[in-house]
């Protein structure tokens, strides 16, 4: 999630930062070789670095720490030089809450050392925090003016952009500007206009980036995004089809109960679903009456993921 191209450790090597829903972000070191595993990114103490919420590895359930002294989820990262001392440090993005944090690099450009905690960013004197949750920041020179400046979707759609109005030793924000304006929908994937049965914008979880894409000179707006859009030609089912449906659906509603037991007799001996063959055998004759039955279900809606190109005027 929000993966960035940079040279995280300064050895001329371009390297790969990314969110992660695991709660702390990663880095993909470069070499000359090619890319080595991912690891998470460390703090000073090697501890990993996070808002607050995470994946325990160990215990295998979520976890809360307040060793950062924030709260929230991780699930995007930006570097950039933000005390302008030639070093890299972490803008952290937070996905239900929507905030976004600082994490000071407190070593070198070639050994980055990250402080314990982090710091929460302000615009207009107050949080930084993109309504709805999922802020995806984006570290750019927006308006030119030769200091980095901030962009962020969001969950709820929109794009969003916060000028630097300090200097390039001591960078502060001003309150937010919308360039894309969110859909007014609740729903957790928003729907959308159409033009020829196709959908004409994105709707939810918007991920951004900047760049000159008609090479003329000022940034335009990469946007991925999800929506739903209202079908032009709705298939109707035949009285068999319908009967069929009806068929196929109590006969998984059925089986619920057995499921439900079967994980809990194998949670009882301390096992997992995958190492029961009984298990995978009843969830391959259950997975293939779902198939069946998804074929037959028909919504006047269809859904999709997309990349949107905004040029900027």
């Amino acid at each position: 999630m929000s993966s960035q191209l940079v040279d995280f450790n300064g050895d001329g090597n371009h390297d790969v930062l990314v969110g992660s829903f695991s709660g702390s972000p990663h880095w993909i070191e470069g070499s000359e070789k090619g890319f080595l595993p991912s690891t998470a990114l460390k703090d000073r103490d090697e501890e990993d670095i996070l808002i607050s919420a995470f994946w325990n590895t160990v215990d295998k359930k979520w976890d809360q720490s307040d060793r950062s002294g924030t709260s929230g989820h991780c699930t995007s990262v930006a570097a950039v030089d933000w005390e302008g001392d030639g070093d890299l440090d972490l803008v952290l993005g937070g996905y239900y809450e929507g905030g976004l944090f600082l994490r000071i690099n407190e070593g070198t450009s070639t050994e980055p050392k990250f402080a314990q905690s982090n710091t929460v960013i302000e615009a207009g004197g107050e949080p930084m925090v993109i309504q709805g949750g999922l802020s995806t920041p984006r570290v750019v020179d927006w308006n030119g003016d030769g200091k980095f400046d901030l962009l962020c979707g969001g969950s709820k759609g929109g794009v969003f952009f916060f000028k630097n109005v300090g200097d390039k030793a001591a960078p502060q924000f001003a309150s937010a500007e919308v360039l894309i304006e969110p859909i007014d929908d609740s729903s957790y994937i928003k729907r959308v206009p159409t033009s020829g049965g196709q959908p004409t914008q994105p709707g939810s979880s918007f991920h951004i980036d900047a760049v000159d894409y008609d090479q003329d000179g000022d940034l335009d707006l990469l946007v991925g995004g999800r929506c739903s859009w209202e079908k032009e030609d709705v298939p109707v089912l035949t009285a068999e089809q319908e009967a069929r449906l009806a068929e196929l659906t109590t006969e998984m509603e059925s089986m619920t109960p057995k499921m439900r037991e079967m994980l809990e007799q194998m949670s009882e001996l301390g096992e997992e679903p995958t190492d029961s063959e009984d298990y995978k055998k009843f969830m391959r004759a259950y997975s293939k009456l779902s198939r069946e039955a998804s074929k037959l279900r028909v919504s006047p809606f269809e859904s999709g993921d997309f990349v949107w190109l905004y040029r900027r005027k």
